[in-house]
């Protein structure tokens, strides 16, 4: 296994993420439209008499055209949601099995936090204990991984 896929695994993560929010964003929208928080309304003029106006009317309604776009627009982002977390599970399954068969504990303690759990450099040499470093353990995974590439 490459460290490309390694990567491609917590850029899915991310992913997943952004569609999370998302979905959640625009849920609250539509929900804030159906709860009536959300009309369009505009000032029309009744006619004229000469140049005068006749008088001027309110028009409010329901933006139904946006409200439907925004309902496709939910349903498109949950299917790419399920999608998304397919490819997570499959991509997870090889990421896991590829760290357990690594012989040293070390590695795959380092590759778990930093893959898996997506980790930064930073945190990752936090969990690892005080005589690690965060460049310690990048140059640790660099060096494995161009090893068994």
């Amino acid at each position: 296994m490459e460290k490309h896929i390694l990567e491609q695994y917590t850029d899915l993560q991310a992913e997943e993420r952004n569609l999370a929010r998302r979905i959640q964003s625009l849920n609250d929208k539509i929900l804030n439209m159906e709860r009536g928080g959300y009309m369009v309304a505009d000032s029309v003029t009744c006619g004229r008499r000469g140049k005068k106006p006749l008088g001027t009317r309110k028009i409010q309604g329901f933006p139904l055209p946006e409200y439907n776009h925004k309902k496709e627009c939910l349903k498109t982002y949950k299917l790419q949601l399920e999608l998304a977390d397919t490819k997570l599970l499959e991509l997870l399954k090889e990421v896991e099995e590829y760290i357990e068969g690594i012989e040293d504990s070390r590695i795959r303690r380092i590759m778990r936090y930093r893959y898996v759990d997506n980790l930064s450099w930073v945190q990752v040499a936090h969990r690892m204990g005080i005589k690690h470093t965060a460049e310690g353990c990048r140059q640790a995974v660099e060096r494995y991984l161009g090893i068994r590439k």
